[in-house]
């Protein structure tokens, strides 16, 4: 089974194994494998659906990174 990055849902495989820091892909963690700060995880994800659909507004891209992360074992409300 294919393991996902536990902030972003990033797949970790092949290549991105390597880059992986515990459960957490290179762009949601520190050196250490430490998760980032969640606004600063959210700030990527806004610029990654961005790339997806660029016609959107900043809000709305920033509003649907908030649904997204909820999602994700890391920021699941509990």
């Amino acid at each position: 089974m294919n393991k996902s990055c536990f902030s972003c849902g990033m797949p970790l495989a092949g290549e991105e194994v390597q880059k992986a820091r515990g459960n957490y892909c290179q762009y949601c963690s520190d050196e250490q494998g430490n998760l980032l700060p969640k606004e600063q995880v959210k700030q990527g994800l806004v610029q990654w659906l961005q790339g997806w659909a660029p016609e959107g507004s900043k809000a709305d891209f920033q509003k649907r990174a908030e649904y997204y992360m909820l999602a994700m074992p890391a920021w699941a409300q509990k």
